[in-house]
């Protein structure tokens, strides 16, 4: 049997290489391919691991950055930390955009590798940077008339000031955050997991050097603006070195072709088919972190609002091993799926998911254990110590959904994988939504102690559905059943 299929695989391949050829694209020859390529279509545990472990190493240096960023702005007041909470759902829009237009085009580019079509899987990395430098354009000026607009309704009025003070850098520079969210996920639809790392850890190590010089009176006293402006200049220049990786050192495996260049409908509907779902995803969390800002103030004042969002930095950070297994899955399962290696898919998946839930495990466990420990950090200056019984008591509830996140995740992930973004897009507005009717009854009949508990509830019925739903759709994948209504390549 194990032959028969390994031999029913190898002519799938061939033919595929086949219908290339006739459609006028060449197939890679084995010199083109590079050591990352290799181990992205070889064994897919392997795979897993080679991808998510720099991932991972490469969060933890962008997290350390984002709790480092907060223990800073916490020593200019609770009112700071709100306000960067604040803007963090515009900030969360801008992400979202250049992430999804990322995942639609590395779901693309990893599918054309698999199935050894090197020309279109360079158009389709060539396509992303044009879609995303025309998406910049448009969204920064779109940020820029309604930015003051929306932070007066999202935010409290004592905030506001500090809110445009943070926001307007992040918005006038949105080409850089957006172009440095494709850009990574090309890198790792090559499998080039390990210049991914280099590149987060370089901007993260630049912007902890140089931070607390930027807020602080000691170097420009800029405050949160420095914040926000210290950001952009470590984004900028770890953008820089991935441009000179691909245009200049030219050591990569995907080639940029703008020379000549027209738009492909067919590559621009494939990308737009994960990547506007994607990008959607992160439009509903921006869309309920605001929604919870206004329950939270309701019900608590800034104070309540600080500590939701400085906890979710700290559930971030711990959420670290499941965001690096989850992003190795897309680039992983999408190339075995290019190559119509439906057994690598269910492999790898369920090699991501057991790893990924015993990782999540062992992490709520040392933190409902630590929390208060935890939590100092961000409540050492006057003007946040009273926060700290209320950050450690969210931490501790919120440790419990921390398992449930990893079926969750894993599971949007295939469905991104296999193209099916409207999947993905339905698993996040149904884990997402469920939790504002859940905190508002709360905040109608409790505390905020409440509150923590119906979102924690919250996370993991929806988890759970979403999960189901993938162990669904892969075993209608292994019966050779038809998954979506359009084909993948």
């Amino acid at each position: 049997m194990a032959d028969a299929f390994n031999f029913k695989q190898s002519t799938l391949r061939k033919n595929n290489i086949v219908s290339a050829s006739k459609d006028g694209f060449d197939s890679m020859d084995e010199d083109d391919r590079t050591k990352d390529v290799d181990i992205l279509l070889g064994n897919p545990k392997k795979a897993i691991t080679a991808m998510a472990i720099p991932t991972m190493v490469a969060l933890i240096a962008q997290s350390a950055n984002n709790l480092i960023d907060a223990m800073w702005v916490s020593g200019l007041g609770s009112t700071q930390m709100a306000a960067v909470g604040f803007v963090f759902a515009i900030f969360f829009i801008m992400i979202g955009v250049g992430n999804g237009i990322g995942i639609g085009a590395a779901s693309l580019i990893a599918k054309y590798i698999g199935n050894d079509d090197k020309e279109r899987a360079d158009s389709a990395a060539t396509h992303s940077i044009v879609l995303i430098l025309i998406a910049s354009a448009i969204l920064t000026i779109i940020l820029l008339v309604t930015a003051k607009p929306l932070l007066t309704i999202i935010s409290s009025p004592d905030a506001l000031d500090a809110c445009l003070e943070y926001a307007y850098p992040i918005i006038l520079m949105t080409a850089v955050f957006l172009m440095m969210g494709v850009m990574s996920s090309v890198l790792r639809a090559e499998g080039a997991a390990k210049r991914s790392m280099y590149i987060l850890i370089l901007a993260a190590a630049i912007n902890i050097v140089i931070s607390p010089f930027f807020i602080y009176d000691y170097g420009f006293g800029m405050g949160l603006a420095g914040a926000a402006w210290s950001t952009v200049l470590a984004e900028s220049v770890a953008l820089i070195v991935m441009i000179y990786w691909y245009f200049v050192k030219k050591d990569l495996f995907l080639k940029f072709r703008f020379r000549g260049f027209r738009f492909d409908g067919l590559i621009v509907r494939r990308t737009f088919r994960v990547g506007l779902p994607a990008a959607s995803e992160f439009f509903i969390i921006s869309a309920v972190i605001v929604i919870m800002n206004l329950i939270l103030t309701k019900a608590g004042g800034i104070d309540a609002v600080a500590i939701y969002s400085s906890d979710w930095r700290i559930i971030q950070v711990l959420m670290i091993p499941l965001m690096g297994i989850s992003m190795a899955v897309i680039p992983v399962c999408a190339a075995a799926y290019g190559a119509r290696r439906n057994d690598d898919i269910r492999e790898a998946y369920f090699y991501s998911l057991k790893i990924a839930v015993a990782a999540m495990l062992v992490i709520a466990a040392a933190t409902a254990l630590f929390a208060g420990y935890i939590t100092m950090m961000f409540t050492y200056g006057e003007g946040s110590a009273h926060l700290h019984d209320g950050l450690t008591e969210f931490l501790r509830i919120a440790c419990l959904f921390l398992p449930f996140l990893a079926l969750g995740s894993v599971s949007s992930s295939l469905f991104l994988s296999l193209g099916m973004g409207v999947r993905s897009l339905i698993s996040t507005l149904f884990r997402n939504t469920i939790l504002i009717p859940m905190a508002y009854l709360a905040m109608t009949h409790g505390s905020l102690t409440t509150i923590w508990w119906a979102t924690t509830a919250g996370e993991i019925i929806g988890c759970a559905v979403v999960g189901l739903w993938c162990f669904a759709t892969l075993r209608a994948l292994m019966k050779g059943r038809r998954i979506s209504r359009t084909e993948p390549m």
